[in-house]
């Protein structure tokens, strides 16, 4: 163990057992302090000092919605290290085999819903807005990665023209509100069972410094569409259901919906290229293992009527996988 690592924890921890915790592809260090039945998290961001002023930021803006983020127990501004509340180890994506699926999905929804709700849009807070640049950065990840691991070649200029001239007019036909609180990796992983706690307050919330202003939709597909795990999408259409009515939506179901899978078709697309990208960048190849759930979500998306100009798009640069 790194020596500086010691040096740099409290003096009220020093001694306290250290369990260094799977971080995936994050930059971010974590490690578990236990001493007897008590434990907190030790979050080292010193290589990623932007995610830590960030994570600050928006942890005082989820503070005051009473959801279930951890405490901070002691900051470290000078080595981006700080110290948190430990949540446990029931994380989403561990325990759906052991707990209802319907029971874990309902106080993760009721969190979105709140703060859907409680966070109203604020430029003072200082939180990037979404943008069509952005969309356009994240897709390019299909054709900068995925196309050319799956053809084995480079896209075609021509081709490339068509990626991007048909998600640019199907993204310019909706009417988005990017005016909304949106965590952006609202996935099972970040997400932990807190079972003694009431109502909403049973989902823990973690690795929120992403976070935001888009259309409310995001973190709900994210969480139902999950590209790591092929769980079953039972409940989805009554979830969906359930976050439109209880924000009080000033749009159609039908409205609601088109952006949803819309959405979850862009981030579908872009996350193909980014498992391999991951692969290479980190040498794990197990990234690319989400690959086929990842090309299950996209697919059930352009099935959908109102995504046919994509269907064809896909079909016409990989004929062989979208056929």
């Amino acid at each position: 163990m790194n020596i500086n690592l010691k040096d740099l924890i409290p003096k009220k921890f020093k001694n306290y057992k250290l369990e260094n915790i799977k971080s995936g592809a994050s930059y971010r260090n974590y490690y578990r302090l236990s001493k007897n039945k008590h434990s907190v998290i030790y979050m080292d961001s010193s290589k990623q000092p932007d995610d830590f002023n960030n994570f600050l930021h928006v942890h005082k803006i989820l503070s005051k919605t009473k959801i279930s983020v951890p405490q901070i127990f002691d900051i470290n501004t000078h080595s981006c290290t700080m110290i948190l509340e430990d949540l446990g180890t029931l994380r989403f994506d561990r325990i759906l085999n052991f707990y209802h699926l319907k029971d874990l999905l309902y106080p993760a929804i009721k969190t979105l819903v709140l703060l859907k709700n409680k966070i109203k849009f604020n430029k003072n807070y200082q939180i990037s807005v979404y943008n069509f640049d952005l969309f356009k950065k994240e897709i390019s990840e299909f054709i900068d990665f995925f196309y050319p691991y799956s053809q084995n070649k480079t896209i075609s200029a021509g081709l490339k023209d068509d990626f991007y001239g048909c998600w640019k007019e199907q993204y310019d036909s909706m009417d988005f509100d990017f005016q909304n609180f949106v965590h952006k990796d609202y996935n099972l992983n970040n997400l932990i069972f807190l079972p003694k706690r009431k109502n909403f307050n049973k989902c823990g919330v973690i690795d929120f410094q992403n976070a935001l202003w888009s259309d409310d939709c995001w973190d709900l597909f994210s969480l139902l569409e999950d590209s790591r795990l092929n769980f079953d999408d039972q409940y989805n259409d009554h979830f969906i259901k359930f976050f439109f009515k209880k924000t009080n939506q000033k749009i159609s179901l039908e409205e609601f919906r088109k952006k949803y899978f819309f959405l979850n078709c862009s981030r579908q697309t872009r996350l193909l290229g980014r498992w391999v990208k991951l692969a290479n960048d980190l040498n794990q190849k197990c990234y690319l293992d989400f690959i086929d759930i990842t090309n299950t979500r996209l697919i059930k998306s352009l099935k959908l009527p109102h995504m046919i100009k994509l269907k064809l798009l896909y079909k016409k640069i990989l004929p062989d996988l979208y056929d």
